[in-house]
């Protein structure tokens, strides 16, 4: 099968990027080690209706080791991941996945995170009576994500937020920027400019902006975060996906937005801001998104994604807060339940003490030589 296939079946199936050919090829490359690959494709008169892009990895010791299954990109770093599945055949598709899955020895299949859309869209996942009996199925909460719902124009987008947003549109707007610095807005990744230098920029300016706050910042959170992200940027930017925004004053980039986008979509990935009293007076956190809102309306494009987690400042504007969901098709066997019992065991030893102990209450405090990404043992257990 041809990516160029697989890129157009994603995109009328209503995949997210995440799902794209070199997204996860990319995330293979850096990831998929000691895990079994299976990209399982559905066809329906010859007409493809559903993608599963799986990896396998088998966690503990033996005769305890458990087979987990999950999509590839799951975990590292955790996305909304709504796997191309078309409505009508979706509960075929997993009833052709889960006896594969079984016939490969897998335990467990941990599809998520998903968004409410998803779940909404395929109700029959979960109470599916026809599914294959040595199999029962579980969703459970996963936290919340955010996206912003694009109108046509950014002053409908300024007019519908709240009486105390609209009492920043001049910093929102640029406006008071402009009074003091000369200020440019550019957007890379539209061309096929390097973006090499300009993605350099942006990761000094994201991890100097939190370490002012004692934390790594994204790229130091994740294993061979930084040379991930490199590689991805570099295979993105070959389809005009990538987009580095960039709000430059007197020539110094002060704000910027990394972000992809597909479809009808910009992913959006991370900010990064200066910090410090001469540049907290413009409200520069805010103001990126407006910007960058402004710069997606400019497209075309009908929605942003926010991401994962709940930060009240998105909500202020103008984000759309919605739940996620983990889908969890467990095999019924005396065995199995054993070996999900142990791994679970140790899921919930390592979460309390290393990742809500360890990795984010004493790290932090500690001297920078002794900060580490997540552990990945942590990350092969967080199903």
């Amino acid at each position: 099968m041809e990516p160029c296939e697989w890129d157009r079946a994603v995109e009328r199936l209503g995949g997210p990027i995440y799902m794209t050919w070199d997204w996860l090829r990319t995330w293979w490359e850096f990831y998929g080690g000691g895990c079994e690959l299976r990209l399982m494709i559905f066809r329906k008169d010859g007409e493809i209706v559903g993608l599963l892009p799986v990896y396998m990895q088998r966690i503990g010791l033996p005769p305890l080791a458990l087979t987990v299954a999950r999509l590839v990109g799951a975990n590292i770093p955790p996305k909304v991941f709504d796997p191309p599945l078309g409505g009508t055949w979706a509960v075929q598709c997993m009833h052709l996945a889960l006896s594969r899955l079984e016939q490969d020895g897998c335990g467990l299949f941990s599809l998520g995170p998903v968004s409410e859309e998803f779940t909404l869209a395929h109700r029959d996942l979960e109470s599916d009576p026809e599914r294959p009996g040595r199999w029962r199925a579980e969703k459970r909460s996963a936290g919340v994500y955010t996206w912003f719902l694009l109108p046509e124009t950014l002053e409908a987008y300024l007019s519908s937020l709240g009486k105390n947003e609209q009492k920043n549109r001049r910093k929102y707007e640029l406006r008071m920027l402009r009074k003091e610095y000369e200020v440019v807005v550019e957007v890379l990744g539209r061309g096929r400019e390097a973006l090499s230098d300009a993605f350099e920029e942006f990761t000094r300016l994201h991890t100097a902006q939190w370490r002012t706050e004692g934390l790594p910042g994204h790229f130091g959170a994740w294993p061979r975060g930084l040379e991930y992200n490199r590689a991805l940027v570099r295979a993105q930017a070959r389809h005009q996906r990538v987009r580095l925004l960039r709000i430059r004053a007197n020539g110094q980039t002060v704000c910027a937005q990394y972000a992809f986008a597909w479809s009808d979509r910009w992913f959006w990935e991370l900010p990064a801001r200066e910090v410090g009293p001469e540049w907290d007076r413009f409200s520069l956190g805010p103001t990126g998104i407006v910007v960058m809102i402004q710069e997606a309306i400019r497209e075309g494009r009908k929605r942003i994604e926010g991401g994962l987690g709940h930060y009240p400042y998105k909500l202020r504007l103008g984000a759309l807060e919605r739940p996620v969901w983990i889908y969890r098709f467990s095999c019924r066997s005396p065995q199995e339940r054993i070996r999900r019992w142990s791994a679970r065991s140790v899921r919930l030893l390592l979460q309390w003490g290393y990742h809500k102990l360890w990795y984010r209450r004493i790290q932090p405090r500690l001297p920078e030589r002794w900060k580490r990404p997540q552990w990945s043992l942590w990350l092969r257990h967080d199903f």
